[in-house]
């Protein structure tokens, strides 16, 4: 018995040792979300009034995309630990699978964007935001797609687990370029229209010559269709989180807060998910997980679940400086928020690594699907989640 808790003891000890060394990422994925909020949250009556549909692709553009690069992340892990893929950037894997990775993007926007004319109305606004958003959708996929490869050899190089940091940075820096973008563009179609549509032409260009230099193997297609009938699915799930975002605006606006803290609320909770889809991944691969339940497993969702307590708190203390700077406004800690946020991470762990066992199961490969499915759900969760409290506080 005494044994036994002394391995145990052990198995926590080197958990936890691995949890912190994710826990540095995380944060910097928290300060990523935090400048994605202060646009938000600076930009967030303009987009509620003038482009609403706005709104119900956001939580979409930001997961999906996240998703998309995310799963481009976990394939690379999982080629660099077989020794498919060479650990650089110029490796011929990287150029195909940014050029996957932009396609792949364009099928969800277009699927949100026509939910979210349906919903909100007003066409002629929709078209303007159908520009913004394809030709921010392109540029952007292009930076995400270096940035991928980037934080996934490096680690790789200096051995360190890439799916302890990949997964976290990537949807993080999703969110950090997304609304960035989206509001440059909307700026430049109200100031600078000549510029707004030279810039729309350059981007399907970009896209064309791409299209002419890859070559996409038998092998690669089929990863095309599977992925393709993923994200189609997940972009309709995606308008629920939309859809709940445009109809509580006015609520999570009034809130102050949550205005700021969204995309970190939707992207933290993610990440905690998609770091324990990414490793279940990874042992399915390798033959380490054969039963239902992993023992190895259920003490890393412990371990991560430990730390989501002082993410939480950490997170509050951000939202507060941020809220201060960008809306010149005061805000103190939010208590229902710090005592729940742990429990939605804890749910979103366990549906990633089941998600991650049933995918496997059911013949598809878990790294193309796991990440962008869990993050999707953890964005619904988390909207619901960020709804519920805004109501209790406002």
């Amino acid at each position: 018995m005494k044994s036994l808790q002394v391995v145990l003891g052990r198995e926590l000890s080197e958990k936890f040792r691995e949890a912190l060394i994710a826990v540095p990422p995380l944060i910097v994925c928290l300060l990523m979300d935090f400048f994605a909020g202060a646009f938000l949250g600076r930009f967030f009556e303009k987009i509620m009034l003038s482009y609403p549909v706005i709104f119900v692709i956001l939580p979409g553009l930001m997961g999906l995309r996240g998703n998309i690069f995310g799963a481009m992340a976990s394939r690379f892990t999982t080629m660099l630990h077989l020794g498919e893929m060479e650990p650089k950037l110029g490796d011929k894997n990287v150029l195909k699978n940014i050029f996957l990775s932009i396609l792949l993007s364009l099928l969800p926007v277009i699927v949100l964007w026509i939910i979210g004319v349906l919903k909100v109305g007003n066409a002629i606004s929709g078209m303007i935001v159908l520009l913004i958003v394809l030709t921010s959708t392109i540029f952007v996929s292009l930076i995400m797609g270096y940035a991928t490869a980037l934080v996934t050899v490096l680690p790789f190089k200096k051995g360190i687990d890439p799916d302890t940091v990949a997964a976290p940075l990537v949807t993080s820096a999703g969110d950090l370029v997304t609304m960035p973008f989206l509001v440059f563009f909307i700026l430049l179609y109200e100031d600078i229209p000549p510029l707004f549509y030279s810039l729309v032409v350059l981007a399907f260009v970009l896209l064309l010559a791409m299209f002419i230099k890859t070559k996409f193997e038998s092998e690669e297609k089929r990863v095309i269709r599977e992925i393709l009938g993923i994200i189609g699915a997940l972009a309709l799930l995606s308008s629920i989180s939309g859809g709940l975002l445009e109809s509580y605006s006015e609520v999570i606006y009034a809130s102050v807060v949550f205005s700021v803290m969204y995309p970190a609320i939707l992207d933290t909770a993610g990440n905690y998910g998609s770091i324990i889809g990414a490793k279940t991944s990874t042992k399915l691969h390798l033959g380490e997980i054969e039963g239902f339940l992993n023992r190895d497993s259920i003490l890393e969702i412990f371990v991560y679940f430990v730390t989501s307590f002082f993410m939480a708190v950490l997170m509050n203390l951000v939202a507060i400086g941020v809220v201060k700077l960008s809306l010149g406004k005061s805000i103190g800690l939010v208590l229902p928020f710090i005592f729940l946020y742990p429990l939605l991470v804890l749910f979103n762990m366990f549906i990633g690594y089941f998600l991650a066992i049933f995918f496997d199961r059911l013949g598809l490969d878990p790294d193309n699907a796991t990440v962008p499915t869990i993050t999707t759900l953890a964005d619904i969760f988390s909207t619901l989640f960020t709804v519920g409290v805004a109501r209790l506080i406002v």
